[in-house]
């Protein structure tokens, strides 16, 4: 094991339809537009589609999609946008493409919504995808979950596809894939005239099971000229990695199963957690159980976060290899369990997220670690301070320029001994500065089960900073709120009424994609 308690030092390096609401909501939302400044985010005429940085809120229990404006000119809600048959949990994923289309899955309908943000005063659903028009036998794959973005072209999409619950369980039978999940790949581009509409080019099958992650290597570089672009996919409850080949030969892109897996099986890992040892077939489910995959650009490679195993893996995308390991559960007499794991904008540390439960046992006890991912031995390093007493941190996002990191606090006291319980502060969100990690506001926010997150990025092209934070607040069954934060002043602007259990947020407006200026997410 390679574990250190020390200082904070990876720290100190430079990161790189509408729903009536109060006068007073409006007028007040209008503080967090004037603290923040005014204008669009692209240099277009004001007050139009094209300069409206949007928030687009997905009510979970109302299969919907709420569409609220973040620059105070008009009525906050923009719109609501069904998205298929109210069934609860059914929105798996938000993203958007650089050809400025929005997609939404559907875990319930197999289908994919795209939308179209900016053609009209509020957001138009196109249509739900779910076959190839011109190949009906091309499918979009069962239960679309997470959707990517494909770095190497920003009008490529990847949705991962986690198959029946119950057949496998996790074998697409959609697909008709027979040893796991599949990915979907959504082709676009530009919404203008002679612009192509999105649509399904391909689905391939996976030979994993269970949550699906991707990570993508880029390439070629100066030091790998020779580097082919892959998606690396991690299947959680199998625990292998497949890897997915570019091939633009065929129509704007094809994809398909290398021959090689990466299995993450470790034996002495198994046999502590008193299984079998790895029998070396790569399709025999494991306990590594991956749960973050990260690219990072200073270090050239892939990292797997492992919460099996309580570790984090290190893989060369040009020899498909396994390189490093690193255990992340501290030394005894530390009792802390990271939980999350966080790669930091400028691709050289993990930042590791976690709890002591175990030091006092009228407590639950935030704690933090990091990992510098340049140096020549991988090590873990748990942070002494801050120390969060009563709080067990949930989800937590960087800046692009990494001078903020935004956290909210877990309500939920499962685990907890009653005393802990007790005393667990909730609803919470939490900013740090992570140069040399101190606590630089705490901030309330409404009484809610869970709370989603986005952050609303400008400034230069991969290094903005936060103009707002937009935090929802959501209950199962309940109709929940939006909250609007100043990201000068660290107050909230604005609560805005939204759709049941908004459980989450993405934020969008035209030319993010293109800025490369999205909030770095905990996956």
């Amino acid at each position: 094991m390679s574990t250190a308690t020390g200082p904070a030092d990876f720290f100190t390096q430079p990161f790189r339809r509408p729903r009536a609401i109060s006068r007073h909501a409006f007028l007040v939302m209008g503080l967090f537009v004037a603290a923040c400044g005014t204008g669009g985010d692209s240099g277009q005429a004001p007050n139009t589609p094209l300069t409206t940085p949007m928030a687009l809120v997905v009510n979970q229990d109302d299969t919907t999609l709420t569409t609220l404006r973040l620059d105070g000119k008009n009525v906050p809600v923009i719109g609501t946008l069904s998205l298929g048959p109210v069934q609860a949990d059914a929105i798996g994923g938000v993203t958007f493409s650089l050809g400025e289309w929005i997609f939404v899955t559907n875990t319930v309908t197999n289908k994919v919504a795209a939308i179209d943000p900016i053609g009209g005063l509020a957001p138009i659903l196109e249509s739900f995808l779910d076959v190839n028009p011109q190949n009906p036998l091309v499918r979009l794959g069962q239960r679309p979950t997470r959707i990517y973005r494909y770095p190497g072209d920003k009008e490529i999409l990847l949705t991962m596809n986690e198959g029946h619950p119950v057949i496998g369980p996790g074998h697409d039978t959609v697909r008709g894939c027979p040893n796991g999940g599949s990915a979907t790949v959504l082709h676009n581009s530009h919404l203008s005239a002679g612009g192509e509409k999105p649509r399904v080019t391909t689905t391939v099958c996976l030979s994993g099971t269970g949550e699906h992650l991707a990570a993508f290597s880029t390439g070629p570089t100066a030091t790998a000229p020779n580097r082919t672009e892959l998606a690396f996919v991690s299947s959680k409850t199998t625990g292998i990695i497949s890897l997915l080949l570019a091939d633009p030969s065929y129509d704007a892109v094809r994809w398909s199963e290398f021959i090689v897996k990466i299995d993450l099986c470790d034996s002495a890992e198994e046999q502590a957690l008193l299984f079998p040892a790895c029998d070396g077939t790569v399709t025999t489910p494991n306990h590594a159980a991956p749960a973050g995959m990260f690219w990072s650009q200073a270090t050239e490679k892939i990292y797997v976060y492992l919460s099996g195993y309580g570790s984090v893996v290190e893989i060369d995308p040009d020899t498909f290899s396994i390189t490093r390991t690193v255990d992340i559960t501290p030394p005894l007499p530390s009792q802390t369990v990271f939980h999350s794991v966080g790669l930091t904008p400028n691709g050289r540390s993990l930042f590791l997220v976690g709890e002591d439960l175990a030091s006092d046992p009228t407590m639950a006890i935030g704690r933090f670690g990091s990992v510098d991912l340049t140096a020549p031995v991988l090590s873990a390093t748990e942070l002494s301070f801050p120390q969060l007493s009563g709080i067990r941190p949930s989800r937590f996002q960087f800046t692009p320029d990494g001078a903020r990191i935004y956290m909210t606090q877990s309500n939920d006291a499962g685990g907890l001994n009653a005393a802990q319980a007790q005393n667990l502060r909730r609803d919470l969100l939490f900013i740090f500065d992570p140069s040399f990690i101190f606590l630089v506001s705490e901030l309330a926010l409404p009484s809610a089960a869970t709370h989603g997150m986005d952050l609303w990025i400008t400034g230069p092209q991969g290094a903005g900073s936060a103009r707002g934070v937009v935090v929802t607040n959501a209950t199962p069954g309940v109709n929940g709120t939006v909250s609007l934060i100043d990201a000068a002043t660290n107050t909230i602007s604005a609560t805005i009424p939204v759709g049941r259990n908004p459980k989450q947020v993405t934020v969008y407006y035209v030319g993010l994609a293109a800025s490369d200026n999205q909030a770095t997410p905990i996956w």
